[in-house]
């Protein structure tokens, strides 16, 4: 069970693939081996299930050496960067020691080849978006503002309303500005409100200042 779930794990990864993945997403790195070099890279011993991790595992893998994160300090050969669960599930245990190091070559060569393909593939291009150009009218009278409402609650009963406006009138012509401002706010329950001053609340009548 715990291997089915690792191999899900590593079929969804792949789904990230990058650009250079993308370019060989149309054919797999099995179906790109010559039935020669199977023989030779000892894929034959594996089975279908065996050969679609391996594969999925291939494009994981161009995708992590293609990022401008990669790790500096991975290993130069493909089955070197994968873990032992993961080299149990390609059965490339199985391989000899001759067998593995040409898997390796044509992993690197499949990779090579992918990203020129790449590289060298027509270049796409965005279509061309129109760019707002900001006009101003500096010559022409205008009328504009802002409104906003807010609403207040809290233990006791506590509740408030507030609302406010202001308007802007501009006459470049006329070389002047006009400025209206309104505020007003209803505030119902909650404990009193009082004067202070010097720390202390103010009785009633008491000025502010003397």
């Amino acid at each position: 069970m715990r291997r089915f779930w690792l191999a899900l794990g590593i079929l969804f990864a792949t789904a990230t693939a990058g650009i250079a993945a993308e370019s060989a997403a149309n054919g797999r790195f099995s179906r790109a081996v010559e039935p020669a070099e199977r023989t030779a890279a000892g894929l034959d011993q594996l089975n279908s299930d065996q050969i679609a991790v391996l594969d999925a595992l291939v494009r994981r893998d161009m995708a992590a050496q293609t990022r401008t994160n990669a790790d500096p300090k991975a290993p130069a050969d493909f089955s070197e960067r994968l873990t032992a669960n993961e080299r149990e599930l390609t059965g490339i245990t199985l391989l000899k020691g001759e067998e593995l190091a040409r898997l390796n070559q044509l992993v690197a060569r499949y990779a090579s080849a992918a990203t020129a393909r790449s590289l060298l593939g027509p270049p796409t291009y965005a279509p061309r978006v129109s760019q707002i150009e900001p006009v101003e009218r500096k010559d022409r009278k205008n009328l504009h503002g802002t409104f906003s409402l807010s609403y207040g609650w809290g233990s006791g009963g506590y509740s408030e309303r507030s609302g406010s406006m202001v308007v802007n009138y501009d006459d470049p012509a006329g070389r002047y500005s006009v400025t209206i401002g309104y505020r007003e706010t209803h505030v119902k329950g909650g404990p009193g409100y009082g004067v202070y001053r010097d720390g202390e609340v103010l009785p009633d009548g008491v000025p502010y200042r003397r």
